[in-house]
């Protein structure tokens, strides 16, 4: 009796499964046919994946070509597939089709307004390929306030409000490249110049308060040099030389300014810096330029008295006596002597007076 219930129970219980089967089966095929455009869609729509997954299997491996090719298969099978039209503008972008690219960037921001970080690289492409400042500056605008609704956070993974803050300062520095550009197409229209350089400082400041790199610092540094903020452009290149100290450019402007500012010795000092790391980089030409303008300080320094003591100690006899020396033609530094290069190259010469006009002590 039981054995017989047992087989009842079974049997019951595949017939069951087998005619739910049937149902949907029936279900599946007489839903094509009443909506026909609806599986089509999603038959489209699966295509459509396969060929993003492709292309960005193409994209890892740097198949530039091959690439384009399935996100181009991909959006005529899906058109409102996010990822294809982002990844094929960034493509197009290195190929120089900028137009194409802004295209896809438009695209993908309809789909997803936002999508902030699409909305930076439509902005930096508008500023660098079509000069579009005013537009540029507005997308970067737009990009900081499209804020998400919910903040995600997975240890490890993922901090969207991270994520967020840094590319709210991405924007920010990218707007003050805008501005600052836009203040050269002023021309001789210094009030408007000026006024654009301003707002370049604004957004220069709003960078930093996520956003302290080098890039940041030295061209905050090249706009208030410009706008004859001298104390202020000292105080950001020496922020910058803090960060990246054998970057040249920021100790090459700022042997500019301190020069500018009749400082000889602290001018004298920078131009060093440049020059011996220019040379480091093989760039004859602007090695050249640096020694030249470098000889001429040096020329200021000897005709005044006073300097003479100070000149001597910096000489390179003395600096350099006891800690590099050369074996079998090739130049050996000490640790000693290397430990003082990079704590040398990071200082920033006349950093104490600069900080001393912050608080109103040169006054």
């Amino acid at each position: 009796m039981r054995e017989f219930l047992y087989r009842l129970l079974l049997f019951t219980k595949n017939t069951t499964v087998r005619v739910i089967s049937l149902l949907l089966v029936l279900c599946l095929i007489g839903g094509y046919f009443i909506y026909p455009r609806f599986y089509k869609k999603q038959w489209y729509k699966i295509q459509s994946y396969y060929y993003v997954y492709k292309g960005d299997k193409a994209y890892k491996k740097n198949l530039k070509e091959e690439a384009i090719k399935n996100y181009t298969h991909a959006l005529e099978l899906h058109p409102k597939h996010i990822r294809a039209r982002y990844n094929l503008a960034n493509l197009y972008v290195v190929y120089e089709d900028y137009y194409s690219a802004l295209e896809n960037y438009e695209q993908a921001l309809i789909l997803k307004p936002d999508f902030m970080v699409a909305r930076i690289d439509y902005a930096i492409v508008l500023t660098t390929a079509t000069y579009n400042y005013d537009k540029a500056i507005d997308e970067y605008e737009l990009a900081v306030k499209n804020k998400p609704k919910k903040w995600i956070y997975i240890p490890y993974i993922i901090d969207s409000k991270k994520n967020y803050n840094y590319n709210k300062g991405v924007a920010y520095y990218n707007q003050g490249v805008a501005w600052r550009n836009k203040s050269i197409l002023a021309g001789k229209d210094k009030f408007e110049s000026r006024k654009y350089l301003l707002n370049a400082v604004e957004s220069y400041q709003n960078a930093l308060k996520t956003l302290k790199e080098y890039d940041v610092y030295y061209n905050l540094g090249i706009v208030n040099q410009i706008l004859k903020r001298n104390h202020e452009a000292g105080k950001n290149y020496c922020k910058a030389i803090e960060k990246e100290p054998l970057n040249y450019e920021a100790h090459y402007n700022l042997a500019i300014l301190l020069r500018s500012m009749d400082n000889y010795i602290a001018s004298w000092e920078e131009f060093k810096k440049a020059g011996l790391l220019i040379s480091g980089n093989n760039d004859a030409n602007k090695t050249r330029y640096v020694y030249d303008v470098l000889n001429e300080v040096s020329q200021k320094i000897a005709l005044e008295p006073e300097y003479k003591d100070m000149m001597e100690e910096l000489s390179d006899e003395n600096f350099n006596k006891g800690k590099v020396s050369w074996i079998n033609g090739k130049l050996i530094i000490s640790e000693e002597f290397d430990k003082a290069m990079n704590d040398n190259f990071r200082t920033c010469a006349d950093k104490e007076y600069f900080e001393a006009a912050e608080t109103g002590e040169n006054d």
